[in-house]
């Protein structure tokens, strides 16, 4: 499971990093809602990434190869629900480390930042994704599938929350990869 959330934690990264720097921001911090809607906008395309890199090594009958198609069509029926909270995560992270930056994310249309994230998000996985997690990985969402979208970026999001770094970067901070969750 660990395989997983890191693969979902480096695309949220890679899609808050579109811009120098912002992954870093170590001033906002995002509230479990803000990190689960992150994550339920990102999952179709982290699946799709998945898919794609494990291809050449999973078996034809693996639960990604047979119905991550499926699970990535379902999973994007939900991704406008998300998008507007996930936009407001990526600006408050973005203008927590670079205010030049968050502004230009802000002024950017929807209809040109939901592409350039999903893209970013998906190309990252497809690359960097370590084959030898690929069977991991596919265990992991085939047990997942059965779940609402919105169950799975909750889980994520609890299982990021769990197993963030223990020591504190600020009072009511927890780092997390580049990014820190606030605590309630």
């Amino acid at each position: 499971m660990s395989t997983l959330r890191k693969t979902c934690t480096l695309a949220l990264l890679t899609a808050l990093a579109i811009a120098p720097g912002v992954a870093s921001a170590q001033q906002s911090c995002l509230t479990k809602a803000e990190a689960r809607s992150l994550f339920g906008y990102a999952l179709p395309q982290v699946i799709s990434g998945t898919s794609k890199r494990c291809a050449q090594v999973l078996p034809s009958d693996s639960f990604l190869r047979s119905h991550g198609a499926e699970l990535v069509t379902r999973y994007a029926a939900q991704k406008a629900r998300y998008w507007p909270e996930a936009k407001a995560a990526f600006l408050k992270l973005g203008e927590g480390k670079d205010a030049q930056v968050g502004q230009f994310a802000r002024n950017l249309p929807d209809e040109s930042l939901r592409p350039l994230v999903d893209i970013t998000v998906e190309g990252l996985v497809s690359q960097e994704l370590p084959l030898k997690s690929c069977d991991k990985v596919d265990l992991a969402l085939d047990l997942l599938s059965p779940l609402p979208p919105e169950n799975t970026a909750s889980l994520i999001a609890l299982l990021i929350e769990v197993t963030s770094k223990a020591d504190e970067v600020a009072p009511g901070k927890a780092k997390l990869g580049g990014f820190t969750l606030c605590k309630d």
